[in-house]
């Protein structure tokens, strides 16, 4: 698997990352105001091929500002947690935050289940509910290489707020502690830069969260 970090482009926009295998799946779409620029790196890295996918971690629109964009430009389905994907599809800025991020409005997403799981070719990539910063968050942990592509529920040094409307913090914690059970090594969060030991990265958010 190839992970391309298209970058967020904005300094509050999400981390972008294309994801490379016998398919192809954009995870996060970042700002609108900055889609241009990520369409354009996203068709660098591409070198000609189809974005076969987008997956959303969850619906706060500096994560799916661009997904109307990037939907338009390069024809792709995009899908999001059962939890989450209503918000989405409604645009509700009470929960997506678009008046403080911009964009997208309503769009039309596919829901994902806990346990789906997106086969990419040489790659898998496993659909876990996190739910903590959002009510329907999402992790994807590619089962071969021990990967985490973690949203807003952990970064490398820290976790992601349960202020904004729907979070939780006790389910934060629960979320935490599921993924605690797995072997995650690469861990590529919403935010922040990637890094090598997501077993730490997830036991740090624990422990700040007092959920050791």
């Amino acid at each position: 698997m190839v992970v391309h970090q298209v970058g967020s482009g904005a300094s509050y926009g999400s981390n972008i990352y294309l994801v490379v295998g016998s398919r192809t799946a954009l995870i996060d779409t970042g700002v609108s105001s900055e889609s241009g620029r990520n369409i354009a790196r996203i068709k660098d890295a591409l070198k000609g091929r189809d974005l076969d996918m987008i997956i959303l971690t969850h619906f706060h629109a500096d994560h799916t500002g661009g997904l109307i964009d990037m939907a338009d430009e390069f024809g792709s389905e995009a899908f999001a947690g059962a939890g989450d994907a209503p918000y989405i599809m409604s645009g509700d800025p009470a929960y997506t935050l678009s008046d403080m991020f911009g964009g997208p409005g309503p769009a039309d997403v596919t829901e994902l289940m806990d346990g789906d799981v997106i086969d990419l070719g040489e790659h898998r990539l496993r659909v876990i509910n996190t739910p903590g910063h959002t009510c329907g968050g999402i992790c994807l942990y590619d089962e071969v290489t021990g990967a985490l592509f973690s949203g807003d529920t952990v970064f490398g040094y820290g976790v992601g707020r349960t202020d904004f409307p729907s979070g939780s913090a006790r389910e934060l914690i629960a979320s935490l502690r599921k993924l605690s059970e797995m072997d995650v090594k690469m861990l590529y969060p919403g935010h922040m830069d990637a890094v090598p030991d997501g077993n730490r990265a997830i036991k740090y958010g624990l422990m700040m969260m007092g959920g050791m």
